[in-house]
């Protein structure tokens, strides 16, 4: 399952150079990650009164630099999960230019599944079904 997710470009993802800044794509991908995980179920917002809390955290993130966006761009950030493993899931990334479809920036993320002293943890049964089941193998 692929998830997109719509941004427009703000005057303040700008750099002085006139594109957007670097840094600006990991709040990108966490927008993506938020929206891709509510939309597979596996968080909740705002979150049910009594609903579990399900804490992960990110251990790793990386982007690689394609082509600048610039102010007013619209984007849009694909997400999946490529990944499942025991205490810890994968998001891939992709940005692209609304009015080209061209790439402009891709990546990842690792997040670890955490206990309630925030320790890691193996994932809970029904949060390894919703990840398993929008898991999303691409062989390029």
């Amino acid at each position: 399952m692929i998830t997109t997710t719509e941004i427009r470009v703000r005057s303040t993802d700008m750099d002085a150079d006139g594109i957007v800044n670097n840094a600006r794509y990991f709040e990108y991908f966490e927008q993506g990650r938020l929206e891709h995980l509510v939309a597979i179920g596996l968080i909740h917002r705002p979150r049910p009164p009594g609903a579990p809390s399900r804490s992960f955290t990110i251990a790793e993130t990386t982007c690689r630099y394609r082509q600048p966006a610039r102010h007013r761009d619209l984007l849009i950030v694909r997400t999946r999960v490529t990944e499942v493993r025991n205490r810890s899931f994968v998001l891939a990334y992709e940005v692209v230019r609304a009015e080209d479809g061209s790439l402009v920036a891709e990546g990842s993320s690792a997040q670890v599944w955490l206990d309630s002293d925030g320790r890691p943890s193996p994932l809970d049964d029904d949060s390894r079904v919703q990840l398993t089941d929008a898991l999303d193998i691409r062989r390029d």
